[in-house]
């Protein structure tokens, strides 16, 4: 990789100091102790601020001096750097197969079909110095190239004539450049990232990463999944908000600015779902609804998951390797809507893919570019069919999606008046397929390794999550025939204390037909069942993650299960007192509570449970719909 940062010959001898007598200071200025390098001490400006043109500062306090921006020097040290990781990630490059020279780098950055460049001087290239202009993506420029609008406007027209996405002409921000230069900072985000995130939401080709892909055509998008990387791996402070952590105040900056710059490009969109991951993980509301909304929508925009439509905004595949991590970025985007929408019940935001759509393949195929193991199976395989753990989570969010279909359908035809709103045989249909599938989990996951256990984990989960959807809608049949919350304070097979017994009193209700009896006796039995189950995979996760190293490999997508377990729990043991049902209750509680220092949502679940007493006792979600 050249470099196009280093002091120019001209530069330098105009800033060379002519005194032949030079006062000098009695100590270093801050910017060289900063970056370790000899200064010369000389008033008023040392020789290097001189030629860089920056304000020298001979500040004692390190910690109170006013900070410099980044200068073409500093830059030039961050990519240094980066140079230094990609010689690190490097290590196997040899070995790895003939084509991969041939990857097109500016892929992942938007907008063509380039080779790589010798020299970067692109003006949107994130090692080009803040301030400088090529003449063509300047803001001052009479020539400025602007974001496409016919993307928007005639998608059709964009196509034929060919038109071109511009680089972001955007500089990276101070605050932004202060994080990544820190030391190895992004060599270590790096690593923790693959250590932790990877294992159970691997959006990101580790391949790639390890050949110095991303860094060949690197520009601000690159710095902003740098960004991502460090503020999705970052524990929570005790004392601090998670929404007002430095790094998730930067990042929501720096995503702004790139967005508008008009950045179009997958690393964004990377960046951006683990910046909503990071908002879901803590509880971050409104603003993780609102994210994840943005991110399918980017998605749609970039045109995954279709090869055809991404080609034309992020240029062409041209390794296998590339072509599934456009596929499993769209997936990302798809779980995180479906994990997020669990509680209100709200639409979506992704739409569910075509029968045809492609699953991920083998996770550590594609971890190695082994294209030889990389099976390739459509979303209408049998869940039967073996598949990687990446793949069953997908699979667990298209059984929310039926699920919540469903139950949305059954609501509107008791709501309609229709004397048979479900039909009991497909209702125990699609309860077959979830408790089934629970069970293919259960039995992959005794025949794994055991660093399959987090990878299995997110989507046992949210499949439990699903079932208790599905059983909670039928617990009390009332909650169909007039919507979510037919009174207050109902939970599985109570309907609603005395605001019930005052609608039968009105006629509002008539009998309950066969199948909504059967129903709810299935539907009441089937949440303590899947509770207790709950409760047990609390208890292995308890033993999983005692260790800090091992809480950081735990998914936040495993939290909804734990809460709808101790809502069902605590309703369970208000209405007869088990000491057994007691103590499971307390296990899920103290899952939660070690949870709760690797994601805050999980303290917000635990404060919800007070919630949980007196007149408003096992207020289900299903109520607040």
């Amino acid at each position: 990789m050249s470099l196009s940062l280093l002091p120019q010959d001209a530069a330098i001898a105009a800033g060379l100091s002519s005194s032949l007598s030079p006062v000098k200071a009695s100590q270093a200025c801050l910017s060289c102790r900063k970056q370790k390098r000899k200064c010369d001490k000389l008033l008023p400006a040392c020789g290097l601020c001189g030629r860089m043109g920056r304000q020298c500062d001979y500040t004692t306090d390190v910690n109170t001096a006013a900070q410099p921006a980044p200068t073409a020097e500093d830059l030039a040290a961050l990519q240094l750097r980066l140079m230094e990781l990609e010689n690190r990630l490097n290590r196997d490059k040899d070995q790895a197969s003939p084509d991969s020279s041939s990857i097109n780098p500016s892929s992942g950055g938007g907008g063509g079909g380039s080779s790589r460049p010798s020299v970067n001087t692109t003006r949107g290239s994130l090692w080009l110095p803040a301030g400088s202009s090529n003449g063509i993506g300047s803001n001052n420029s009479f020539g400025m190239m602007r974001f496409p609008s016919a993307i928007f406007l005639d998608i059709d027209c964009f196509r034929w004539a060919g038109m071109p996405i511009p680089k972001p002409n955007v500089d990276i921000p101070t605050e932004v450049y202060e994080i990544l230069s820190r030391g190895d900072t992004v060599q270590e985000s790096i690593a923790e990232y693959f250590r932790s995130i990877h294992t159970w939401f691997p959006i990101v080709s580790r391949k790639r990463m390890s050949l110095g892909i991303p860094l060949w055509d690197g520009g601000p998008d690159l710095a902003m999944l740098f960004m991502a990387m460090k503020l999705v791996t970052t524990q929570p402070v005790e004392g601090i908000a998670s929404a007002d952590c430095p790094l998730y105040t930067a990042s929501k900056r720096f995503l702004s600015l790139l967005e508008s710059a008009g950045t179009v490009s997958l690393l964004y969109l990377q960046g951006l779902i683990l910046v909503t991951l990071y908002e879901f993980g803590h509880g971050i509301y409104p603003a993780a609804w609102m994210s994840v909304a943005a991110c399918s929508r980017y998605a749609d925009v970039i045109g995954i998951p279709s090869f055809r439509d991404s080609s034309a905004i992020l240029g062409s595949c041209t390794t296998w390797t590339e072509a599934e991590e456009r596929r499993r970025v769209w997936w990302g985007v798809y779980i995180l809507d479906r994990a997020i929408s669990l509680g209100n019940k709200k639409r979506f935001s992704a739409p569910d893919p075509m029968e045809s759509t492609i699953l991920p393949t083998d996770d550590t195929a594609w971890d190695e570019g082994d294209m030889t193991r990389a099976l390739q199976q459509p979303v209408s395989t049998p869940f039967t069919s073996p598949q990687a753990p990446f793949a069953r989570l997908c699979q667990s969010a298209l059984l929310i999606s039926r699920v919540t279909r469903h139950c949305t359908s059954s609501i509107r035809n008791h709501l309609s008046g229709n004397k048979h709103p479900f039909n009991l045989s497909d209702v125990t249909a699609l309860l077959n397929d979830v408790t089934s599938f629970i069970a293919l989990l259960d039995t992959q996951l005794s025949h794994s390794h055991d660093h399959i256990f987090f990878g299995l984990l997110a989507p046992r989960c949210l499949t439990f999550s699903a079932l208790v959807m599905l059983l909670d809608i039928y617990s009390c049949p009332e909650n169909l025939r007039d919507g979510p919350a037919a009174g207050a304070g109902s939970g599985p097979g109570q309907c609603g204390g005395g605001d019930y017994d005052m609608l039968l009193a009105d006629g509002h209700f008539g009998g309950k037909s066969a199948d909504e009896l059967t129903m709810q006796v299935t539907a009441v039995n089937g949440l303590k069942e899947a509770s207790l189950r709950i409760r047990d995979l609390s208890i292995d996760l308890l033993d999983a993650v005692v260790l800090p190293a091992e809480q950081k490999r735990t998914s936040p997508l495993c939290l909804d299960s734990l809460y709808c377990a101790m809502a069902t729990l605590h309703w369970l043991w208000k209405e007869a007192g088990d000491p057994d049902i007691q103590s499971a209750l307390e296990d899920v509680k103290r899952c939660l509570s070690r949870l709760a220092m690797r994601w805050r949502l999980a303290r917000e679940y635990l404060g919800l449970e007070q919630h949980h007493d007196n007149t408003t006792a096992m207020t289900w979600r299903a109520a607040h719909g």
